[in-house]
């Protein structure tokens, strides 16, 4: 077990002790109520015939000790569900150093796009991605904010403000453990925050009915008049006034109803929203980055969080709509919902346009939490150097995240440009593939503001461009020779238009005969010098190595070695200067069963 699953080994162990000592506090509770709660109602009689007054004392005294205990217990209740979300999130940790993923939080399957320009190759987004390594958002504007990071480069000044950022927060555990387990005991079902903010945008059915604000302000007096009045004289006015008033919820039920339903779903969320919003507002940041949120959430009046937690107070009243007392009594005389939806409609005429710019926030500020998360859970990844100059990529002890460090190779690389390409030659399973993965996402991951596994890393501001993995399209009637092809042709058109861009390129023109193949490769690695691309090339076709002689200082060779003794095969899965000369193939062929002597037999 390294440090840090130990770390929240520990942790757990806490929280489990707290929730054991609540436990038994509730089992204590819950003898007290029983007791208490009869003990009023015997006491009360055994003394009642001695004193009335002394009897009253005593039951008063033992129904509040009652409702204490209650309370008491629902607090500790509260407070056991929070120390069992804390358990649950600190074994996930534990989980994701062991598998490097999490079962716990979203894995962004929704994100992945065919067409995006690396994401499917690099393994960013669904099960067992990058995105449900890092994760650690609650609401569905974190999820979003983390999703757009790792999809696209950010600006140098927008990524060092991240950074800083994300190196404070690091050390806040209990705050971004605290914000998590919220939002899990929260339980979000409607979070939909689209909805909220169009909602907030426009106005309500009943904004600007004058009329009828006025109407539903003046009548429940009359109301009130007329029912005290039906008591000591006639119910003529009151039976008046129940119609008039019905006919006005006649005219106005749907619109009510729409309403209210369109409102009331998002409660839970906006408590969750707010609650996110209310821990940070109390904290004092330091960095560029957090204070910058901290500013956009800021006003004159009132504090972001309590703006929230009048809307969720108002939704909380409106949904008492649906309670028959309510409806049948304060709502039949009084317009209780007329008045709770006029409410709303001034909060949103007020402050309705600004939920964009909390949601906004509090986006950023869980997919910070997020990467946070990450760098505390390795602390021996560094913050990568963005350099302004175009092309410079130099690893020192890069690997990739995904693979535990006690397997994982670590390599030292240098690829500077522009018109640079490197050719990488090895043997099957000698890690070419994985090696272009690993220079791919750990610059995904640097370009996002996140920490990189590696001990160095210095990269320019690129879009990585991927042609690794390619599929059939039954739906589209299309080869995978073809798809390639395609891909080809949007990369091509990148590097025409002298876009900054890094190519990873796995076995390319894989789809068709080997002539084809190797004439084609040949003639796109020259078209990529020519036009000063960066590339990194994955092959097994040692031909295309002699580029670097016809091209010194534009190709250079790079491979993988593999050793052999006997039908054993070695990796050591270092990268090197040089092409390849060792190759696997007919002992794997052989491996599995094919006789390659047959060939030689008359």
């Amino acid at each position: 077990m390294n440090q840090k699953q130990s770390y929240y080994t520990d942790r757990i162990n806490a929280f489990n002790k707290q929730i054991s000592d609540l436990q038994k506090q509730n089992r204590n509770l819950s003898f007290l109520r029983l007791i208490s709660a009869i003990g009023a109602f015997v006491l009360f009689y055994v003394i009642l015939s001695y004193s009335l007054l002394i009897a009253s004392t005593v039951a008063i005294i033992l129904v509040c000790l009652l409702i204490y205990f209650v309370r008491k217990y629902k607090q500790n209740s509260k407070n056991i569900k929070r120390w069992q979300a804390l358990v649950k999130i600190n074994e996930n940790e534990i989980h994701c150093l062991k598998t490097r993923h999490s079962d716990l939080f979203y894995n962004g399957e929704e994100y992945l796009k065919p067409n995006h320009s690396y994401s499917s190759d690099l393994d960013v987004f669904g099960k067992h991605s990058l995105f449900q390594l890092i994760n650690r958002s609650v609401t569905k504007t974190g999820n979003d904010t983390l999703a757009s990071w790792l999809s696209k480069p950010s600006l140098n000044k927008e990524i060092s403000k991240r950074q800083e950022a994300v190196k404070e927060l690091a050390k806040k555990i209990d705050w971004r453990q605290n914000i998590i387990q919220y939002g899990f005991t929260s339980k979000l079902k409607y979070d939909d925050p689209k909805f909220v903010i169009e909602w907030g945008k426009n106005p309500s059915p009943f904004h600007g009915k004058r009329v009828l604000q006025i109407a539903v302000t003046i009548m429940p007096f009359l109301s009130l008049a007329a029912l005290i009045y039906s008591f000591i004289g006639s119910q003529a006015p009151i039976t008046i006034m129940i119609l008039a008033n019905i006919g006005i919820h006649y005219f106005n039920s749907k619109k009510v109803s729409l309403e209210h339903e369109q409102t009331s779903k998002r409660g839970e969320m906006l408590k969750t929203y707010s609650y996110i919003i209310e821990q940070f507002e109390k904290e004092d940041w330091k960095s560029e980055k957090l204070n910058d949120l901290k500013n956009a959430l800021a006003s004159n009046d009132k504090l972001t969080s309590k703006k929230i937690n009048q809307l969720t107070n108002l939704i909380e009243l409106l949904d008492q709509r649906l309670n028959l007392v309510v409806q049948f009594l304060f709502n039949l005389l009084f317009f209780y919902e007329l008045h709770i939806l006029f409410r709303i409609d001034r909060w949103k005429q007020k402050y309705g346009n600004d939920i964009e710019k909390w949601f906004d926030a509090i986006s950023e500020i869980e997919a910070i939490s997020s990467l946070s998360n990450l760098s505390f859970n390795h602390e021996d990844w560094s913050f990568p150097n963005i350099s302004d100059k175009h092309f410079e990529l130099s690893l020192k002890e890069a690997g990739h995240p995904m693979i535990d460090e006690k397997t994982r190779v670590n390599n030292d690389y240098q690829l500077n440009g522009p018109g640079t390409v490197h050719i990488v030659t090895g043997s099957n399973m000698a890690g070419k593939s994985t090696f272009l993965r690993t220079v791919g996402v750990n610059i995904v991951m640097a370009l996002a503001g996140a920490p990189v596994c590696a001990q160095e890393m210095t990269v320019s501001n690129v879009e990585i461009n991927t042609s690794m993995r390619i599929k059939d399209s039954i739906e589209e009637n299309e080869s995978s020779f073809y798809a390639e092809l395609k891909r080809i042709q949007q990369l091509i058109k990148k590097v025409n238009n002298k876009e900054k861009t890094l190519l990873l390129l796995d076995e390319i023109l894989r789809g068709t005969n080997s002539k084809d193949k190797h004439t084609g490769s040949r003639a796109l690695i020259k078209q990529l010098v020519k036009h000063d691309a960066v590339a990194m090339v994955a092959t097994h076709d040692l031909e295309l190595s002699i580029l670097e002689e016809e091209l010194p200082g534009q190709v250079e060779n790079r491979f993988f070695d593999i050793k052999i003794d006997g039908d054993q095969l070695y990796f050591d899965y270092k990268v090197q200067k040089g092409f390849c000369k060792t190759f696997n193939a007919p002992i794997l062929m052989r491996k599995m069963g094919i006789d390659l002597e047959i060939l030689n037999e008359a």
